[in-house]
């Protein structure tokens, strides 16, 4: 399930790369607020990302794990996540 109001309040920085991978053709397919932080808000995209990005306060994390998921963008200010899927 996706909820626009999730995307609205998204971390700007990780919108950037957001914006991107949709740009160059991933999509979300789903979204969340409130794990593992109350403050958390995790955007879930199709396919594994199509770029590499570098920012201020965002780390990278190949997670690789089918439990969860392939790998994540973490904003250290807002603890945001955008994760993509295997």
């Amino acid at each position: 399930m996706t909820t626009q109001e999730h995307i609205e309040e998204f971390s700007v920085a990780l919108k950037i790369i957001l914006n991107a991978e949709i740009k160059h053709g991933n999509e979300i397919v789903e979204t969340s607020k409130g794990w593992p932080n109350d403050d958390t808000i995790i955007i879930f995209l199709k396919k594994p990302f199509l770029g590499i990005y570098q920012a201020e306060n965002i780390d990278y994390r190949n997670i690789d794990d089918i439990h969860y998921w392939k790998a994540e963008y973490s904003d250290k200010l807002t603890n945001h996540i955008l994760a993509c899927k295997f």
